[in-house]
């Protein structure tokens, strides 16, 4: 089976990062090299062998489950040249901003991780890995949209080596955490200083993905209301029980107080439709005053149903409607 390229720290990732291969905390993961399909923990199709580095990259050999027939899909798109990428899972531990001779520019690279996992995938990252999956310290996947948030929050956390050492214990004395912050941050009561700031960054981009989460609901909720309201004063204009103008008005009422709104339009009478004002027409009654006086085109426009009861049951009316100009 050919050698798969896990990562190639000189290509920066979809992420727009870079992944040092020396960061790398693989002893963990080589006790159980799990192969992922696309980063899918339901589907696991085998184990990476011979995980080692070769000068800039990082190089695995897979081996499929023979037993799962999922797994020997995917074994044969491989061995037919149809699937050639791989990708990382990992857990980023530190990260810093330096300058690339390359670009000339200031740029991220992760220089502390553990891998979590590694993945056969099909869509292309860079020139020498694939996609590149973060993992928080609970072993949940960061959403794309927020990896470069969690990796910032990694990086104003990361302490330098020259001014800035976390430890449990300082000038100001030994750092106590509670119970609940243990639980809440998902870590032990022995845990050091770069685990503590690696659960607060997790925490964080936790945090940052529920405020996006509730943000998404409320708009959706804020949608629903006013597509409810505005039906409710359609359905009143409809009725004829107020007129076009009054729309706005009675929408925003809607929103503010639906109960109210409702109750105040059920109270005003739909408007009386021009042919049923025309009843007295059909009876032989003489035409309603206020039209007395109305040209052929008049009632066209405003009544033809009771310009027609006219014509058959008013013949002489109707003549002199149509004489008029």
């Amino acid at each position: 089976m050919d050698v798969f390229v896990l990562n190639d720290e000189t290509k920066k990732n979809s992420h727009g990062f870079y992944l040092l291969n020396a960061g790398g905390q693989l002893d963990r993961f080589r006790e159980n090299p799990v192969m992922l399909n696309n980063h899918d923990s339901t589907q696991l199709i085998g184990k990476w062998l011979d995980l080692k580095t070769e000068g800039t990259l990082l190089v695995a050999t897979p081996e499929f489950d023979e037993g799962d027939p999922e797994a020997m899909k995917i074994k044969g798109k491989v061995e037919r040249g149809y699937l050639k990428g791989a990708s990382l899972g990992i857990i980023i531990l530190s990260a810093e901003w330096r300058d690339n001779p390359a670009t000339k520019k200031s740029e991220i690279y992760v220089t502390s991780w553990e891998l979590f996992e590694g993945s056969t995938v099909s869509i292309p990252s860079n020139a020498g890995a694939l996609t590149l999956k973060v993992y928080d310290n609970n072993h949940q996947l960061v959403s794309d949209d927020g990896v470069r948030l969690h990796i910032e929050n990694i990086i104003r956390l990361s302490v330098s080596k020259e001014n800035q050492t976390i430890t449990k214990s300082t000038k100001m004395g030994e750092i106590k955490l509670t119970a609940e912050a243990l639980v809440a941050l998902g870590i032990k009561e022995d845990a050091d200083g770069a685990a503590i700031s690696v659960a607060v960054v997790a925490l964080k981009a936790r945090e940052t993905q529920l405020t996006t989460d509730l943000a998404a609901e409320k708009q959706k909720t804020a949608d629903a209301l006013k597509a409810q309201a505005e039906n409710l004063v359609d359905l009143a204009i409809k009725a004829g029980k107020i007129t076009t103008d009054k729309k706005e008005s009675f929408v925003k009422l809607a929103l503010a107080d639906y109960d109210t709104a409702k109750s105040t339009l059920d109270g005003i009478p739909e408007k009386q439709s021009l042919a049923a004002q025309m009843q007295g027409v059909a009876g032989g009654n003489d035409i309603p005053k206020e039209r007395e006086n109305w040209t052929l085109l008049q009632w066209m426009k405003n009544d033809m149903p009771g310009l027609n009861k006219l014509k058959a049951e008013l013949p002489e009316a109707y003549a002199q409607i149509a004489s008029r100009k």
